[in-house]
């Protein structure tokens, strides 16, 4: 699951009144599927299918980018198998780190067609003559475009590599593979990981559960249980004892910029699911804590980036990304970078903050309630972990379920100790 801290500051916006209701009903006729799920809402006058392929960039192979590759010919090729035509529509895919998510979209009396261009999905590829070879180069430009955009990717990826001591799982080597990318690697990773046990589908909006049943039934029950792949990522873990920093000098970068990566493994757990409440909470602390200490308080910061990935297994991993003003030295930054950390719970967190951060919370799930866009986010972030989406009615129960005694614990933990790999990256001209 993710939590992310924004550039500036954290977003909040009010709305009042309580979550509307949506349950999450658990389909039994499913086929070979990992999971599927029914959340009925009248909220919005239209039926969205996400189909969620337990599988990302973390599962690439070598090269790495087999996942976005394998990502666009699966969408174009479920387009040609149940419209006729590869690029009938504006797709809506995208590979995350430890998924690859296809969303089907339309009016309530488009459910059928929805859920079958999803199951096409899981087909093998079948797409016109030169067709899939010119989605290579599209995938190529794309990630080039992306990499130019935000360096953030490139510095994020040095710091995995040196987390993690490996090129590949959760440190790719992105723009080096890109020349090595294959149909014949996509058409194996399809055939590994979008494997019906490695799926989840999800049912959501305006849509009688029963209805809904009664077709997941009908167009997924031809699937049958598969072999899971492994997620050999998952058993990455770093030395606890490791401190590593790199020196790095690029043209590519707006300002100097220190970008720190911190690893931290619940010994204790070995699922994330019962922590959920107490991550959200905590992370709002700290995440409030660090933009004060690191950008409001401290002038010499010009931007500050969190992001918080917390793994199905119980490992965390941290990013901070710093961008600094000029007349902050890197070696300077990084020092007050690690005295803010080890400092961050010198005061130990207070009731009033828990009940602020618990409010903050729930107020975001009120406003995903109502976009159907942050809707589906909001169910994707914890079923692309394998887990049973939580709705913003649900996720309202959760946090007020949570004990002040958990967010402290759990704040406590994150903040010893750990692994952690630094990259201070020199701006040049």
């Amino acid at each position: 699951m993710r939590a992310v801290g924004f550039f500036l500051s954290s977003f909040f916006l009010f709305i009042g009144g309580a979550v509307q209701a949506q349950s999450v009903i658990p389909l039994s006729e499913k086929g070979g599927l990992h999971a599927a799920y029914v959340v009925p809402t009248d909220d919005f006058n239209r039926v969205d299918v996400q189909l969620i392929v337990l599988s990302g960039s973390y599962d690439d192979p070598e090269p790495s980018g087999t996942a976005h590759l394998t990502e666009h010919l699966a969408a174009f090729s479920s387009d040609t198998a149940v419209l006729r035509q590869p690029r009938e529509r504006d797709l809506n895919a995208s590979t995350h780190n430890v998924s690859t998510v296809y969303t089907n979209s339309g009016a309530p009396s488009d459910i059928e067609m929805l859920l079958r261009l999803s199951r096409a999905v899981l087909d093998t590829p079948n797409l016109p003559t030169g067709f899939a070879e010119s989605e290579i180069d599209i995938v190529q430009r794309e990630t080039l475009l992306r990499e130019r955009q935000s360096p953030r990717r490139w510095l994020k990826r040095i710091a995995l590599q040196n987390l993690y001591g490996t090129l590949r799982g959760r440190a790719n080597n992105t723009i080096d593979d890109l020349p090595k990318l294959s149909l014949e690697k996509a058409y194996q990773f399809h055939k590994q990981h979008y494997a019906p046990s490695n799926v989840t589908v999800i049912v959501s909006g305006k849509i009688e559960p029963d209805r809904a049943a009664e077709l997941v039934s009908r167009i997924f029950g031809d699937t049958k249980p598969s072999a899971v792949p492994e997620k050999p990522w998952l058993d990455y873990k770093p030395d606890p004892a490791l401190r590593s920093v790199e020196y790095v000098e690029s043209t590519r970068l707006k300002h100097n910029t220190v970008q720190y990566a911190k690893f931290v493994d619940f010994e204790d757990r070995s699922t994330s699911i019962d922590m959920q409440g107490a991550f959200f909470i905590a992370i709002d602390i700290l995440n409030s804590r660090l933009h004060n200490a690191l950008y409001f308080e401290d002038e010499r910061i010009l931007g500050v980036y969190l992001d918080w990935y917390f793994a199905k297994n119980s490992d965390l991993e941290l990013f901070i990304d710093m961008q600094l003003m000029p007349d902050f030295s890197l070696d300077a930054a990084h020092n007050s970078l690690k005295e803010t950390i080890d400092n961050l719970l010198n005061e130990p967190i207070n009731r009033d903050e828990i009940n602020q951060a618990r409010q903050k919370e729930v107020v975001n799930a009120q406003a995903a309630s109502r976009r159907s866009a942050t809707f589906l986010s909001f169910l994707q972030n914890v079923a692309a972990d394998g887990f049973p989406p939580i709705s913003p009615s649900v996720f309202v129960e959760l946090i007020s379920n949570t004990t002040d005694q958990e967010v402290i614990d759990f704040a406590n933990t994150v903040l010893r100790p750990s692994a952690t790999s630094v990259i201070l990256a020199k701006k040049v001209e």
